[in-house]
């Protein structure tokens, strides 16, 4: 329980600082399923409720709806499945079997 109340408030977080109309992009490496790490680009229209991880050829679509539930999709013809981040040992933040390492924007 106390995992899905800290990333609540870590994503509220994240989108009550950046506003409401902005959009926040950084530049980061991502990979899924262990795979090697590529540059990647993280952009959120709606920091906190959405944002989506862009590389190669993938787009992973994001979606918080501030009750706790995280949900993504593994470009745009897959489902939404409900996913909970977490921490690696080596400092990424991974949601599910996707990754991201680098200059995360959580503030």
């Amino acid at each position: 329980m106390f995992r899905i109340q800290f990333w609540t408030a870590v994503l509220l977080f994240i989108g009550s600082s950046a506003g409401a109309s902005s959009a926040a992009a950084a530049t980061m490496r991502c990979r899924i399923n262990q795979q090697a790490w590529s540059p990647c680009r993280m952009v959120a229209a709606r920091p906190g409720e959405r944002w989506v991880l862009i590389w190669k050829q993938r787009r992973v679509e994001f979606v918080h709806d501030g009750t706790g539930q995280m949900r993504m999709r593994v470009g745009q013809a897959e489902n939404w499945r409900e996913v909970e981040p977490f921490w690696t040992a080596d400092h990424s933040l991974c949601w599910g079997a996707v990754c991201a390492t680098g200059a995360i924007p959580l503030e």
